[in-house]
């Protein structure tokens, strides 16, 4: 088994890469094996990494160490290559995927990860790459945008950041039209229109920083997890905004009359104004987007301890 680490060297809010290729080091000095080291020079070269890494054929676990931009970028290396395996140490400013599955210490437990056992678990295919978290557009997908001028300013963690980024969005156009239609999970299709804050596609639980967007998301069920939110009147948003961050608004009586959830396996959105798609923190602007469920796509690495 080869272990390749892709390094992003600006993730976080300090010089983690020298810290973690001493680890790397000190763990094969002690236990052998073959392995990798390789930084990231530039957007998108984690991709290049990957695919490299993958493409030799033999078994290979390639670990992104970073935040869930670099984990995105060695997914979509590494999606649908049945002798390569994904791992993730979060030293990023938010590292949202991994709260679906545990605490981050467990993930930055070098002897966990190299005890850990392989799954295969879901991604989301969309019109502008895959993303193995959340993918949403309208509001929070703006939010997240503009979030990127607040997190790597000094003290400013990723759900300040987030935090930052979405009281100055509530200045701001807070629902859009659109026409969402989704396939449910019994292959049935429905269609909603009118005035959306977003839609959101959810294979994960958690974005933003620490907003649980998708709080009933399973990531090896085959399905998505699909939340429209309708416009609320602004006086409702400061009572509604912290049940959301919990996780709370699914089965929320104050969400009741502009939630629509729905789980499915794909959901088409369209719009006669230019949107921001977020697709796990990267975000372009369209007025059409589609997201649809990839089941077991990608073999992902649970360090020892963890379940699904």
């Amino acid at each position: 088994m080869r272990d390749v680490y892709i390094i992003n060297p600006k993730a976080g809010k300090r010089d983690a890469a020298v810290f973690f290729i001493e680890r790397a080091k000190a763990y094969h000095a002690a236990h052998g094996g073959d392995y990798e080291i390789r930084l990231t020079e530039r957007a998108g070269h984690g991709e290049e990494l990957s695919r490299a890494a993958a493409e030799r054929g033999d078994a290979v676990r390639i670990w992104a160490v970073g935040g869930d931009g670099t984990l995105l970028e060695i997914v979509r290396g590494a999606v649908y290559r049945p002798n390569a395996a994904v791992g993730v140490f979060p030293c990023g400013s938010g590292n949202d995927f991994v709260r679906t599955l545990g605490e981050k210490e467990i993930f930055m437990n070098f002897e966990r990860q190299m005890r850990g056992t392989t799954v295969s678990i879901d991604m989301i295919r969309t019109e502008h790459g895959d993303a193995v978290n959340i993918c949403s557009l309208g509001f929070d997908a703006k939010v997240a945008d503009e979030m990127t001028r607040y997190k790597h300013l000094p003290a400013v963690s990723g759900e300040l950041s987030y935090t930052l980024s979405l009281a100055k969005c509530l200045f701001g156009k807070l629902a859009d039209p659109m026409t969402v239609t989704l396939v449910n999970e019994q292959g049935e299709t429905e269609t909603y229109s009118g005035e959306y804050m977003f839609a959101l596609a959810g294979n994960g639980r958690w974005y933003g920083g620490g907003y649980c967007g998708a709080p009933k998301a399973q990531l090896n069920d085959g399905l998505l997890d699909f939340v429209l939110i309708r416009r609320p009147a602004y006086h409702r948003i400061p009572s509604l905004v912290g049940q959301y961050k919990r996780g709370e608004h699914i089965d929320s009586a104050r969400f009741a009359d502009i939630l629509t959830y729905r789980r499915g396996t794909k959901i088409e959105i369209r719009s006669d104004v230019e949107l921001v798609s977020n697709m796990d923190g990267n975000c372009v602007r369209t007025t059409h987007e589609t997201y649809t469920v990839l089941p077991g796509a990608l073999r992902f690495i649970l360090p020892e301890g963890v379940s699904l």
